[in-house]
């Protein structure tokens, strides 16, 4: 099984600018890295209204794929949130998955701190790394409470060094 990890938080807490940081430092290291990202709200816009695949989707097809040169865009109708782990298949020779989002799932989780997490639970044994802005890392720290290390945003080398500790990339 392709090794996955979770990074949560709460909106405009810096995910995604994270993930891709850290996308960016792994690739340097020769990782080849897929992200899944979770929409359990339906918000995300990946389609333009008036193309093509906008058009037959809205027909009713039950699957549409954009296939060019540099991409493949699946999109399937589901009856309900899709587990990673069936995704996977489709995500070509990766190392390692970053899901982005998935909170209430059972993943490895690098929590993007926010004061807004002190009210969330997180099993101890899903608790990977807690990441935060310096001026938050007190707070950070004791809600991480010696369960996981607590890094600044700017530390990707040691997340990295951990995600290699870990077996989350080897």
């Amino acid at each position: 099984m392709i090794p996955m990890i979770s990074v949560i938080g709460f909106s405009k807490t810096g995910k995604t600018t994270f993930v891709a940081d850290l996308i960016k430092e792994l690739q340097a290291l020769d990782y080849r890295v897929a992200v899944i990202k979770h929409d359990p709200d339906d918000h995300g816009e990946v389609d333009r209204e008036g193309s093509d695949t906008s058009n037959f989707w809205n027909a009713g097809s039950p699957a549409v794929v954009l296939s060019s040169p540099s991409r493949l865009t699946i999109f399937r109708r589901t009856e309900e949130d899709t587990h990673p782990a069936a995704i996977i298949p489709f995500l070509g020779d990766v190392d390692c998955v970053i899901l982005e989002g998935y909170k209430g799932w059972s993943f490895p989780k690098v929590v993007i701190w926010s004061p807004a997490m002190e009210n969330i639970s997180i099993k101890q044994n899903e608790l990977l790394a807690v990441i935060c802005n310096r001026q938050e890392s007190r707070e950070a720290r004791s809600w991480a409470a010696g369960v996981a290390p607590v890094y600044s945003r700017d530390e990707i080398p040691g997340i990295i060094e951990l995600l290699q500790e870990t077996g989350f990339v080897k």
